[in-house]
């Protein structure tokens, strides 16, 4: 099969979340033997060398007020200016609801749909006009799209219960982590994104707790950005790293008590590839294939202190939990296999159309 995706990231290894999740989602549909190509369109420079069945053109997106009339009438018009050349041979996927107007007038056409800016916004308190805007653009693309796909069952019935789950691809490392033998919590996350900012608080205000049950219980903060965080008994602030493996080795458990955000959570999917055990809450597994999500220790917020607490004190249970999960991730949302399922989906999906 013939395959165009068209995305706002560029599909590096250590790029953005969604720009691993397009790496890994063009490795598995090359290693299952389809013809594809990517084009990306961010106005950022890729910081690695693409692989080669990517290439960038980026879009210089417009100011002023001319721009502001035309993002609300149009919400995400931005990518039509890239004007890919029409082929009914081949499938292109808009990668994200933001790179639709790229692909509507191409047909056959896919949208994946990562999250829904509604209920985001509802979870961090922030309901303003651009989440509804982003709703009610999400809503038009998976309405006129040939084949609307989700990553998430949820995201799916708040646009409307027409797109299709398919599983969000992830590397898998070839050798699983080493399981660190101390009380050591990790939370790995970009901090430009506030559902992050969120679970960060909710962390910091449960570690005390947490200290109290487990002696010598570390909390390290690490990722892209500026964590605002306080002093505090046994947290350490790394900041950046080069590889987001760098930074998975130092915990025993990833700590991530996530808000009601949507869409899978790529530290989450990493984490478990990894062979990390991870702690998090219903939403820290929302979109994840229902075996990955039983091999991570899933807590109300209330709850959460404890099952973190209890966890760091038990190695044996890390070590279970953590050849449990990286096998799950493997056989549900690895290149090959996420690609397989994509593949089946949209071919569904075509014929639905037909």
């Amino acid at each position: 099969m013939r395959l165009r995706l068209v995305s706002e990231h560029t599909p590096e290894l250590e790029g953005t979340a969604t720009g691993r999740l397009l790496r890994a989602t063009g490795d598995g549909l090359l290693a299952e033997g389809h013809e594809i190509s990517a084009v990306c369109w961010t106005d950022r420079p890729p910081r690695e060398e693409l692989p080669a069945w990517a290439q960038w053109r980026p879009v210089v997106r417009p100011h002023g007020l001319a721009a502001h009339l035309q993002a609300l009438w149009r919400p995400r018009w931005a990518a039509s200016a890239l004007d890919l050349p029409p082929d009914p041979d081949v499938v292109t996927f808009a990668e994200e609801p933001l790179s639709y107007a790229a692909v509507a007038g191409l047909v056959p056409n896919a949208v994946v749909v990562h999250y829904s800016s509604l209920l985001d916004a509802r979870a961090v308190g922030g309901l303003r006009p651009t989440a509804w805007q982003g709703h009610r653009a999400d809503r038009r693309a998976v309405r006129r799209t040939t084949v609307p796909l989700a990553y998430s069952k949820t995201v799916a019935a708040a646009l409307g219960g027409a797109a299709a789950w398919i599983p969000a691809a992830v590397e898998v490392p070839a050798e699983p982590l080493s399981l660190v033998d101390r009380p050591a919590a990790l939370l790995l996350a970009g901090w430009d994104w506030a559902p992050n900012r969120v679970a960060l608080e909710r962390l910091l205000a449960a570690w005390p707790d947490v200290r109290r049950q487990v002696t010598g219980a570390e909390l390290l903060v690490a990722g892209r950005g500026a964590p605002s965080v306080g002093p505090a008994e046994g947290v350490r602030v790394v900041g950046a790293v080069p590889r987001a493996a760098d930074a998975l080795a130092m915990g025993a458990v990833l700590a991530f008590p996530c808000p009601p955000s949507t869409g899978p959570k790529v530290k989450v999917l990493e984490a478990m590839a990894g062979g990390l055990p991870v702690v998090t809450t219903p939403a820290g597994v929302d979109g994840l294939a229902d075996e990955v999500a039983a091999a991570a220790v899933v807590a109300r917020p209330d709850a959460f202190a404890a099952a973190l607490a209890a966890l760091l004190q038990d190695p044996g249970r890390r070590a279970e939990l953590a050849e449990r999960g990286r096998a799950a991730v493997a056989r549900h949302h690895a290149p090959r296999a996420a690609a397989a399922a994509r593949v089946a989906a949209l071919e569904a999906g075509l014929s639905r159309a037909r």
